[in-house]
């Protein structure tokens, strides 16, 4: 059998490049990996990375026979689809700017999410909202912190206007899941499943990790500890 007939590629998610970190603290740490069948994938979606040039499907399977661990970085589109898979000739290894560290002084980029409801939510209908992004991995294990969810559904339910916020919980895990793990009644939480992508994409290395995005659409910051997040002071400096 030929390479090129048996060749079967499954992608790692490459969450960051340092294994992700559960719980509160920083010394509390549980390495933790998933693997899949990328099905998104196809040999006519690979590039050479900084050009508009499409790797040869021969020089490709030359490729992987010399690196069966070749390293493509995927690049998503604002509703969390791949649209391409990008080969860098020169890349050595090490660690990268995350994709974060480009927007912590400027607009966040659009997204367009799917919820369990079938709500589409997209940044660019959110402004004059105070947007939280929550970042979560499983559902239904000790992993979700279901207090912190709590934690700041009290928050803004505090607020004179809670209108004035969007709130967004993304799972890694399985629309099932979701429904039967999130069991808060009258949360403020639209949820959204399958956000594997979104993870990646916006390079989300702990779990869980919560994105405060002001009214402008500008990131305000990504924090660990929910005690840190205070609506109210971001509202008044609006």
């Amino acid at each position: 059998m030929t390479m090129k007939k048996s060749l079967v590629i499954i992608l790692m998610l490459l969450l960051m490049p340092n294994m992700p970190t559960y719980g509160q603290q920083d010394s509390i740490g549980i390495q933790h990996t998933k693997s899949y069948v990328d099905t998104d994938f196809h040999v006519s979606k690979v590039y050479y990375k900084g050009t508009d040039t499409q790797v040869p499907e021969e020089n490709f399977y030359k490729l992987i026979e010399e690196n069966p661990n070749l390293f493509l970085e995927r690049v998503i589109d604002n509703a969390g689809n791949i649209t391409r898979y990008l080969y860098d000739p020169n890349r050595k290894g090490g660690v990268t700017d995350t994709f974060l560290d480009s927007y912590h002084k400027g607009d966040f980029p659009n997204f367009k999410l799917q919820t369990i409801t079938n709500e589409t939510i997209e940044l660019s209908n959110l402004k004059g909202k105070l947007v939280i992004l929550r970042f979560e991995m499983e559902a239904t294990t000790f992993r979700f912190k279901k207090h912190e969810i709590q934690e700041l559904d009290d928050k803004i339910n505090a607020l004179d206007h809670k209108d004035v916020v969007k709130a967004i919980l993304i799972f890694n895990d399985s629309e099932s899941n979701v429904k039967k793990g999130f069991d808060r009644e009258d949360s403020n939480f639209a949820l959204v499943a399958d956000g594997r992508n979104f993870i990646e994409k916006y390079a989300i290395s702990r779990f869980p990790s919560t994105l405060v995005i002001d009214q402008n659409g500008n990131l305000i910051g990504t924090f660990r500890d929910v005690d840190e997040i205070d609506l109210e002071a971001y509202l008044k400096n609006e």
